[in-house]
């Protein structure tokens, strides 16, 4: 059987039983006489390599992230510019069946829940660039396929692969932890982690307006265009970021021109077919089930998240029969809730790298330091949703819920942007496979709450059945408290390999 190369763990005993059991051997450096290392290992030239994307100018590394963010905004659009426009949908395509009018949106978080499991181990395998080029084509064919569809079983069918492709924002904290040493990090962070936020929140907003002014299709006519676009220019500026294959490709050159096989790739590692499929496509789930800080954390951003979900497919109902607004003027109040999310954005752009910069200064920086701000948003989530959930159940003046959506999104964003900063941070060259379980735990619990808020609220009411999941976000309070107390202790006795 084959062979693959991959990322290397820093010593051979950060390996699991079950990593060694699937034949996973990394290259060891050996030693001359002198004590030196074997000039056959290959690495960077020194901490100022040019080839290093961590050296790389300000200009190359931010137009980078510019196209990042755009493609990032796009696809995110597409989410939820549909929501609006599903009674148009299902209208053209004479169905009634009130169950895809949310399918229209859930199966998309599906899909987004499947992709990055495969998506992000395989850049972890084939680089950054391939992988993330590959997938956006795909985006763009399968939105020009939903533009087309023909009937709705066909178009929730594309809805879902447009969903995995989807997948690729995963990457996009790795990218984020390949371009900028860890002080710098968390700026770069939040300015990307805002598109997914704001994404959604703008979708239903555009998709209201052009839907009712040029149809439903165009859409995704759209969405294909501007992906195609954004595309064009990762495939004229993006270069490979992941250190692991840029030193793989690097050794491959110098066995090429050389003639000499030996040389290898510091992070080389050598294992079987079955050792690939098992290690690296099975990595983010085996993260979510083995490592308890992973796990945890997922949990906390998936309830934050769902709950933004539940906003997101139940206000429009909720502003047209409580206040009596048209569909464009109640698409317009999801911008309340993107106002709060770029205000928790600051939040953790002023706060992530200065406290983190502190640390280090003092020789005592730890990934746990990132997550603060999920304190101040954990306090600020429950309030939001009871101020919410009563002020519409009491019909107080429109302004009222709106001020809450607001504080939901402040909340959400100060609770998720930390904790892919940590991730980023604590599990270094595996980065990628931890978002990857966190965003898939994420997406699914998108997917679910949104089909059982509407029964909530016909039970219980707005107001208690948002105050249901007020009580249940408090529970969650003591989760960063928890892991900047305990998380490292938890992190060094796991069985997964954490590098940082």
């Amino acid at each position: 059987m084959g062979d693959f190369a991959t990322e290397a763990p820093e010593t051979p005993s950060d390996l699991s039983t079950f990593e060694k059991d699937v034949a996973f051997r990394p290259f060891e450096a050996k030693s001359t006489t002198k004590g030196e290392v074997d000039r056959h290992v290959v690495d960077f030239n020194g901490p100022d390599d040019p080839e290093n994307p961590l050296n790389w100018s300000n200009t190359r590394k931010w137009c980078l992230m510019g196209l990042i963010s755009a493609m990032t905004l796009v696809t995110n659009l597409a989410t939820l510019m549909c929501a609006p426009a599903a009674p148009l949908i299902l209208r053209e395509f004479s169905s009634n069946n009130q169950l895809y009018q949310t399918l229209l949106v859930s199966i998309w978080e599906l899909g987004e829940a499947f992709g990055p499991l495969f998506i992000a181990p395989l850049s972890e395998v084939y680089g950054r660039a391939p992988v993330y080029n590959a997938v956006n084509i795909l985006f763009c064919i399968f939105s020009i396929a939903g533009a087309v569809s023909t009937n709705i079983h066909m178009f929730i069918a594309f809805r879902f692969l447009n969903g995995i492709t989807v997948g690729a924002i995963v990457l996009n904290p790795s990218i984020v932890g390949d371009l900028f040493v860890t002080e710098r990090r968390g700026n770069a962070m939040a300015i990307e982690g805002i598109a997914p936020l704001i994404g959604p929140v703008l979708g239903p907003v555009i998709g209201g307006y052009v839907s009712q002014a040029i149809g439903w299709r165009w859409l995704f006519w759209l969405a294909a265009i501007f992906a195609g676009v954004t595309e064009i220019g990762f495939l004229a500026f993006f270069r490979e970021t992941y250190k692991v294959r840029i030193l793989e490709k690097k050794a491959a050159r110098l066995r090429k021109t050389t003639g000499d096989d030996s040389y290898k790739s510091i992070h080389h590692v050598t294992h079987t077919v079955m050792g690939f499929l098992t290690v690296s496509v099975m990595r983010p789930a085996r993260m979510l089930v083995l490592s308890p800080v992973i796990f945890l954390l997922g949990l906390y951003v998936a309830l934050v998240y769902a709950y933004t979900y539940v906003l997101l497919t139940t206000m429009t109902e909720v502003f047209e029969t409580k206040y009596g607004f048209s569909t464009g003027s109640a698409s317009l109040t999801f911008l309340g809730l993107g106002l709060g999310l770029t205000a928790g954005l600051l939040l953790c752009q002023a706060t992530l790298d200065r406290y983190v910069s502190r640390m280090t200064t003092r020789g005592d920086m730890k990934p746990e330091q990132r997550l603060p701000p999920m304190i101040i948003g954990g306090l600020v989530i429950p309030i939001a949703l009871l101020w919410y959930g009563w002020t519409v159940q009491a019909h107080v003046q429109w302004i009222a819920p709106i001020i809450a959506t607001a504080m939901l999104g402040f909340g959400v964003a100060a609770t998720v942007l930390p904790a892919f900063s940590y991730l980023v941070d604590a599990f270094g060259v595996h980065s990628a496979s931890a978002i990857a379980a966190n965003i898939s735990l994420r997406c699914v619990a998108g997917a679910a709450f949104p089909l059982a808020a509407p029964r909530l609220y016909d039970e219980l009411g707005i107001g208690w059945g948002t105050s249901v999941l007020a009580f249940i976000a408090l529970v969650f309070l003591p989760v960063p408290l928890l892991l900047m107390r305990f998380g490292e202790r938890i992190r060094m006795k796991s069985r997964l390999l954490v590098t940082y």
